[in-house]
C-alpha cells in the first residue's frame, strides 16, 4: 500500500494482543517498520519476536498514563533513527459495572488510560510530526463511543471513547495545515482474547452481538489492521478529522 514502507515508522500503544497486535502484523506485512508498546515487559518482547519481522519491529515498554514516559520514548526513538511517522493511540480498558455501583477508582483509571493516556501520547509524538511537517495519527475509539450499545454497561468506557473520537476531529482540523492527519477508528465487536471470559460466562451475549451486526459475525483483528493501514497510507491523503467505523454495519442499525 502506498506510503507503507521501511522509510516510515509506525508506533502502536497497547499493542500486545487483540487489535493492536493485528494492526502491527498488517503494517509489517506491508513492509513498514513498527514499534509496539505496552506495559508487559519481557512478555511483550517475546510476542513481538514471534511476529517474525526481524529488525523491522521492536517492543518498548510505555505507560501511557505517564506523560514523561511518552516524551522519553519519543526522544529515544528519534535518537535511534526511528522517528515516528504514524501513531495509533490504541491503549485502553473496558471495565463493566452498573453505573449506580461504579467504583471511583475504576472511573479514574479508565479515564486516565483511555483519555488522558491518548492525549499524552498524541501530544508527544504529534509535536514532533508538526515540527517535521508530516505524519498520520489514528485514535482508537469504539462503536460504544458513537452510540449506546447493549447489554454491557460501561459508562466510563463509552464516555472516554466518545471523547477520543471528538479529539480526533479537533486535532485533525488543528493540524491539517501542518501536514499531520488525525482520524479515529471505531471498531465493532472484535474477535480477540478479551472476549474469552464472555464466551465462557455468557455465550448468548456473543450471539446477540452477532445478531445485531448486519454482517452476522464478529470483526477480525486483521480487518481493523487493514483499515488502519489505509488511514496511515498515502491513499488516505485527503482524509482527516473523521471517524471510520469498522463494525460490520452495527452502528447503522
Amino acid at each position: 500500500m502506498k506510503g507503507l514502507d521501511q522509510d516510515r515508522v509506525f508506533l502502536i500503544t497497547g499493542g500486545i494482543g487483540g487489535i493492536g497486535l493485528g494492526v502491527a502484523q498488517t503494517l509489517l506485512e506491508y513492509g513498514s517498520r513498527v514499534v509496539v508498546t505496552d506495559v508487559v515487559g519481557e512478555e511483550g518482547a517475546d510476542e513481538v519476536a514471534r511476529l517474525g519481522a526481524g529488525d523491522r519491529v521492536r517492543y518498548v515498554d510505555l505507560d501511557v498514563t505517564d506523560p514523561e514516559a511518552a516524551e522519553s520514548v519519543a526522544d529515544q526513538l528519534e535518537a535511534d533513527g526511528w522517528p515516528v511517522f504514524g501513531l495509533m493511540a490504541n491503549a485502553g480498558v473496558a471495565p463493566t459495572s452498573p453505573t449506580v455501583d461504579y467504583p471511583d477508582d475504576t472511573w479514574r483509571t479508565t479515564v486516565d488510560i483511555n483519555l488522558n493516556g491518548v492525549f499524552w501520547t498524541v501530544r508527544s509524538f504529534g509535536r514532533r510530526m508538526v515540527e517535521r511537517g508530516e505524519g498520520a495519527i489514528i485514535l482508537t475509539s469504539s462503536i460504544a463511543g458513537l452510540r449506546v450499545v447493549s447489554p454491557e454497561t460501561h459508562v466510563a468506557y463509552g464516555a472516554t471513547k466518545a471523547a477520543v473520537a471528538h479529539m480526533a476531529s479537533l486535532l485533525g482540523v488543528e493540524w491539517a495545515k501542518e501536514g499531520v492527519r488525525v482520524n479515529a477508528l471505531a471498531p465493532g465487536y472484535t474477535d480477540t482474547s478479551i472476549l474469552d471470559a464472555i464466551r465462557e460466562e455468557s455465550p448468548e451475549t456473543i450471539e446477540e452481538w452477532k445478531h445485531r451486526t448486519p454482517l452476522g459475525r464478529l470483526i477480525q483483528p486483521e480487518e481493523i489492521g487493514q483499515a488502519a493501514a489505509f488511514l496511515f497510507s498515502d491513499l488516505a491523503s485527503g482524509i482527516t478529522a473523521t471517524t471510520l467505523s469498522v463494525d460490520g454495519g452495527y452502528a447503522a442499525r
